[in-house]
């Protein structure tokens, strides 16, 4: 991410924002602060499948009471911020994380551990598998975060984590003024220059120096090292702590017989940088880990990020009521946050040509309507192009209704109910259709579906809408396994017996969505 350009960071902070929106995250922390773990997973869309009970059978009183103390400071939204994700802001699919704050070193059976499981594919629900596993049991490749990234506990090192000195803000003087543009840095050697050095926007043929200045060595000769190490450079101001960090927990698993260094391999399905770490810790290289994904079992160095919220203040593209309450207690100690649930802009609308003259359009939730027209959609005109662009999608629209639809969408595929019943009550358009045809129906089982479903209904949405593959909102809700909404559509009047573009009816594809390898998960 290019810190100097207003759309990369407009885009990282509307992932934190989907990843974990501020009604979520209230209601996450004030379950948390109650003591109560499993709703706070459940309001931040983890599903639970632990039994401290069989924890304590399997691996006795001790571990099992080290698992309880890790949920009660479970931050599960927090969390999301910080897994991996593809280039579209979903969740990468099938990645198991470890969360542990055990101090010393893994062995291979009889430890257990916090694992959590992303969803099977990129179309699914973005809602996450909470498990205990024992260490012995993982295999493939896995990624294990740092309790900064997911334990409330962890305040000294989420502040670290961040940027953060004793003095200052990264992009901050010391009084907590931001750096105006053309302004240099404090000449300073703390964490906070550190990390604005390691993050500085930087050109390939200097990456190998950058890398050096943060503990990792490379073989200057690979030709193909700085390319990657420009696409990891928002990994590097944590990047050599995390690396000791995991070759310390995993060096006696994953050790090969007769080796002085644990190879930490690439976490990619065929082959990519990886970093070696002699036994005492002392030395990091860069590596070529040719191995394929289902070749070797390791843990992957390169899937944590360092977290830039910081940047995202100096650059106001935030506040510090808008930060995460443990990032805004790590960071700004002693202030009081006033983080605020998503409100609209009653004002909101801009304008089209139409015609020979500027109208404005005017949005409302989920609706755009002009004040113009009688009958705005009479003729083909730049406020009827505006007001259908809204519904359908498609070419040549204003990038106002661009942001609007994807805004909504994503508020739906990211499962933010709130935001989203927001929106409604704000306005809607029942036609509104995603580029795949679908209504908001089809996207239910991203949802709360209890809470949404009456309300899209007594919006005047049908069960036997069909998208452009001919399926109805059962169809999608049985292509991702969701039986709990199949139920709740057939009790509200779908047809069950309805077919697709490809004559299947919604429990055929259940049948097969069954059949797919993560739908255990």
């Amino acid at each position: 991410m290019d810190l100097h350009r207003r759309s990369a960071r407009s885009r990282y902070a509307r992932t934190m924002r989907y990843a974990s929106p501020a009604g979520m995250i209230l209601e996450a922390t004030a379950a948390r602060l109650d003591g109560d773990w499993r709703a706070a997973c459940a309001a931040a869309a983890v599903d639970v499948h632990v039994d401290l009970r069989d924890v304590r059978a399997r691996f006795g009183a001790y571990a099992a009471a080290m698992i309880e103390a890790d949920l009660a400071g479970f931050a599960p939204d927090l969390l999301r911020r910080h897994l991996p994700r593809e280039d579209t802001a979903v969740l990468s699919p099938d990645v198991r994380v470890v969360l542990s704050r055990r101090s010393e070193p893994f062995r291979r059976h009889g430890l257990p551990v916090l694992v959590v499981a992303t969803p099977s594919s990129t179309d699914a629900a973005q809602r996450l598998a909470l498990r205990v596993a024992d260490v012995g049991d993982l295999s493939g490749r896995w990624l294990d975060l740092p309790a900064w990234a997911w334990h409330a506990g962890a305040v000294v090192e989420r502040r670290w984590a961040y940027g953060a000195s004793e003095q200052r803000l990264p992009w901050h003087l010391a009084d907590g003024t931001p750096y105006h543009q053309g302004i240099s840095a404090p000449a300073d050697r703390d964490r906070a220059a550190e990390f604005e050095r390691l993050l500085a926007a930087t050109v390939p043929e200097k990456m190998f120096d950058l890398f050096r200045s943060a503990g990792i060595e490379a073989d200057e000769r690979d030709a193909r090292l700085p390319k990657v190490f420009a696409a990891l450079q928002d990994r590097l101001p944590v990047l050599a702590a995390e690396t000791r960090r995991l070759a310390h927990r995993y060096g006696e698993m994953l050790r090969e017989h007769g080796s002085d260094a644990v190879v930490l391999g690439s976490g990619r399905w065929a082959g990519g940088p990886g970093l070696a770490v002699s036994r005492d810790g002392s030395a990091l290289r860069a590596v070529w880990d040719w191995s394929k994904w289902t070749e070797r079992t390791t843990v992957a160095p390169f899937g944590l990020a360092a977290p830039r919220d910081v940047a995202l203040l100096r650059w106001g593209v935030i506040t510090p009521d808008q930060l995460h309450p443990l990032v805004h207690e790590a960071l700004f100690p002693g202030r009081t946050q006033d983080l605020r649930r998503f409100v609209h802009d009653p004002f909101a609308r801009f304008r089209v040509r139409c015609g020979t003259e500027w109208h404005w359009i005017e949005v409302a939730g989920a609706s755009v309507q002009t004040r113009h027209h009688d009958d705005p959609e009479a003729e083909l005109n730049g406020c009827a192009r505006a007001l259908i662009g809204f519904r359908t999608g498609g070419k040549g629209l204003p990038k106002e209704i661009r942001r609007l639809r994807r805004r909504i969408f994503a508020r739906a595929f990211n499962g933010d109910t709130e935001g989203l019943l927001t929106d409604l009550n704000a306005g809607f358009e029942p036609r509104l259709r995603d580029g795949e045809g679908r209504t908001l129906l089809h996207l239910l089982t991203y949802l709360d579906h209890q809470r949404m479903l009456p309300v899209l209904l007594a919006a005047g949405l049908s069960l036997e809408d069909r998208d452009l593959g001919g399926r109805t909102p059962l169809h999608s809700a049985a292509r991702l396994g969701a039986e709990e909404v199949m139920a709740a559509l057939i009790a509200a009047g779908a047809r069950a017996d309805a077919r697709n573009s490809g004559g299947q009816t919604a429990a055929q594809l259940l049948a097969t969505a069954r059949k797919s390898p993560g739908f255990s998960w």
